[in-house]
């Protein structure tokens, strides 16, 4: 453990705001001897409880397990333990020996069809040792876990989630796996393979969908604004939530932006005008599908419209 974590308590409580628990975080790593691959890791504890739940983290391309730490931080406070998980091969050792220019290429060439597999499968090791890995103790006992995502990390969350792509084969996920947060999500190739109501039409957990107005690709891809939004677009209804911030960009949402995004992007704004707004969102939805409650569930659909600005747009299906 490396001390405690620090976050700005909400004027007044809400079943959105930040708690009050004091935190603590650990630096691991798991190996998968099958695969031989090892996956950095990093634990956020609530200090004198059991967690309420769990969230799993996966960071964009270029990121590492500091990524999402703004997030992460901001849900242990609230009483549920969170784990970054650290993608080797699209993470920040793309950093070495590059320049701006090689970057960029670089993240570019990560983003395929087989390093999307790579990171779910991280994903899914990962579960597999909780509750059998002496490393991972302090989470043992957890029986309700979400998935979170930024970017390619989104993509990430959306696959386990149950979107059906023609590159990858569907696989079980963990039945503890109880809702999923997707910090701009894309559906790109939408021209290739099945409908994209075919394509989301297999997501029946909750699922946040949480982008912004100016959210594009910002060069690396052919992704607009727009696109963050078809994965909910396209999903049945039941549970899903779109939050869409007035000129919220990409990464506004990484929760950390990596020094590989503060390279190739030079855009850092921090926090973001409407980060209090996305914490409580993002923190009630946890406490509606992790922890069971009704209140934070009611809280999404009838207070936080009232919490955004007017440009926001929030939807529900």
């Amino acid at each position: 453990m490396d001390g405690p974590l620090t976050h700005t308590p909400a004027a007044a409580p809400t079943p959105g705001a930040a708690g009050l628990a004091a935190t603590s975080r650990q630096l691991l790593d798991l190996h998968d001897t099958r695969r031989a691959r090892t996956l950095p890791l990093k634990l956020y504890l609530p200090e004198d409880s059991q967690p309420r739940g769990l969230i799993l983290f996966s960071h964009g391309l270029g990121g590492s397990r500091d990524g999402g730490a703004n997030w992460l931080a901001h849900w242990c406070s609230q009483g549920f333990a969170a784990l970054a998980v650290q993608h080797p091969g699209s993470d920040a050792s793309l950093l070495r020996n590059n320049s701006p220019l090689g970057l960029r290429h670089a993240l570019k060439a990560a983003m395929n069809p087989e390093e999307l597999a790579r990171r779910a499968e991280d994903i899914r090791f990962v579960l597999s040792r909780i509750g059998r890995d002496p490393a991972l103790a302090a989470i043992a006992d957890v029986q309700a876990i979400g998935l979170a995502g930024h970017s390619f990390g989104a993509v990430t969350v959306q696959l386990l989630a149950g979107e059906r792509r023609p590159q990858h084969l569907p696989v079980a996920l963990d039945p503890r796996v109880r809702a999923i947060l997707a910090f701009s999500p894309s559906a790109r190739f939408t021209d290739q393979g099945p409908s994209l109501d075919h394509r989301f039409g297999g997501i029946h957990l909750p699922f946040f969908s949480i982008t912004g107005s100016r959210d594009d690709g910002m060069g690396l891809s052919d992704i607009t604004a727009a696109n963050r939004e078809l994965p909910y677009r396209h999903m049945p209804a039941g549970d899903k939530y779109l939050l869409v911030f007035a000129g919220g960009n990409h990464l506004d949402f990484a929760g950390q932006a990596s020094a590989a995004e503060g390279a190739v992007f030079r855009l850092r704004r921090e926090p973001a005008p409407f980060q209090h707004a996305l914490l409580a969102a993002s923190t009630a939805f946890w406490q509606a599908y992790l922890a069971g409650d009704d209140e934070a569930r009611g809280w999404l659909t009838t207070a936080l419209p009232h919490k955004l600005r007017n440009d926001d747009r929030f939807e529900y299906k």
